[in-house]
């Protein structure tokens, strides 16, 4: 055979090719929606057709003779039904996977959990490794959520209860004072101006924690001097601690700076240091100290009063905890009561791009604020 020759030869194979992609692509296209088994068979017939027709174009040419040409066509004819039924049983398999992923598609849609498994090709197997994953973590979205709620109910219950008791005792102070009824009209005058301090406590942690849930709580970070600033606050807080026969004191050799919102930083460390004079004991001692650790400032509110227990100690900062009985009560009275305060501090100390802990004392417990340098 010539070049010529071959070159018609190899045409012939390829214009048969092309005219059965064609005609595969065109069923295809028709039957976009059938099963997956449809598509492979229609492909496999492409195949197979696409081979005889080059034989028979190729025998119309005078290429090869009759007895070549039933021959080959026989064998491309058995070769072809054969190839069909194994594409059939393989196809089952893909097919099988596909119906797999369609029925976990739809558990994870229904909030199902969905179980790793193996698939037969590489491509399914990556698929089912992502519903899998997704499944995973739309069930910890899901865990999360409903903690978020039960905590936000618990919330909502207890601040309820701490608005309720000091106005209920604020109308009956009223009433009583309103029908002439008071002997001790002072003490009772007195007990007014307490609820109403507490009230005004917790409606300013409940403006402020919605603050910065909303994200709108807006710093102006300068080069502070923390030991000044935790100095300020003793000196401040100071008398009143000492009304309650607490000890508040300053433990600071050295001077330490940190790049902070003075007023902020300040509020923070307010709410830990009257949380920590709410549950000292009578002639108890509460230490502020101001040090420097791993190159950040550090802040160190002590208290000696009847401690956290280990299972507490990473919920000391979450909006609305209180801790065991020994804890929960204050003796004072000083803050909201609803838990809010240490909430508000962490969400600060983590605004500045510090954190907040909390750690037993024996005994006591102590809190801690760290803080970037500058």
């Amino acid at each position: 055979m010539t070049i010529a020759d071959y070159a018609q030869v190899l045409g012939f194979a390829a214009g048969s090719a092309l005219v059965a992609g064609l005609l595969a692509a065109i069923v295809l296209r028709l039957a976009r929606r059938a099963p997956l088994v449809v598509h492979v068979i229609v492909i496999v017939a492409a195949a197979v057709g696409a081979v005889a027709g080059g034989i028979a174009l190729t025998a119309g040419g005078m290429y090869i003779n009759d007895a070549d040409t039933m021959v080959a066509l026989s064998v491309t004819a058995a070769s072809g039904v054969v190839s069909l039924a194994m594409a059939l049983l393989l196809t089952l398999a893909l097919s099988r996977d596909a119906r797999g992923l369609g029925r976990d598609a739809r558990r994870l849609g229904a909030g199902d959990t969905v179980e790793p498994a193996r698939r037969v090709t590489a491509e399914l197997d990556a698929v089912q490794g992502e519903l899998a994953e997704s499944s995973d973590r739309l069930a910890a979205a899901r865990a999360a959520s409903e903690r978020a709620e039960a905590a936000r109910r618990d919330l909502v219950a207890r601040i309820a209860h701490d608005l309720l008791a000091p106005l209920a005792s604020i109308r009956a102070i009223a009433e009583t004072l309103e029908d002439g009824l008071s002997t001790e009209p002072e003490r009772h005058a007195h007990q007014l101006g307490s609820h109403v301090t507490r009230l005004h406590a917790l409606i300013g942690d409940l403006f402020e924690l919605s603050r910065i849930d909303a994200g709108t709580l807006a710093l102006s970070p300068e080069t502070v001097s923390l030991t000044d600033l935790a100095s300020d606050v003793v000196a401040d807080f100071a008398p009143l601690a000492a009304q309650h026969d607490v000890t508040l004191e300053l433990a600071a050799t050295d001077a330490v700076t940190a790049v902070v919102d003075a007023q902020a930083l300040s509020r923070a460390l307010i709410n830990v240091v009257v949380n920590a004079i709410e549950h000292s004991p009578v002639g108890g001692v509460v230490t502020v100290a101001v040090d420097e650790h791993e190159g950040a400032g550090r802040v160190r509110v002590r208290d000696r009063g009847p401690g956290i227990a280990e299972a507490d100690l990473p919920h000391v900062f979450d909006a609305g905890w209180r801790a065991d009985a020994a804890r929960t009560s204050p003796r004072l009275g000083l803050a909201g009561g609803a838990g809010l305060g240490l909430a508000i501090t962490r969400a600060i100390l983590e605004a500045h791009g510090g954190s907040a802990s909390a750690a037993r004392a024996e005994p006591g417990a102590e809190l801690t604020l760290l803080l970037p340098r500058p």
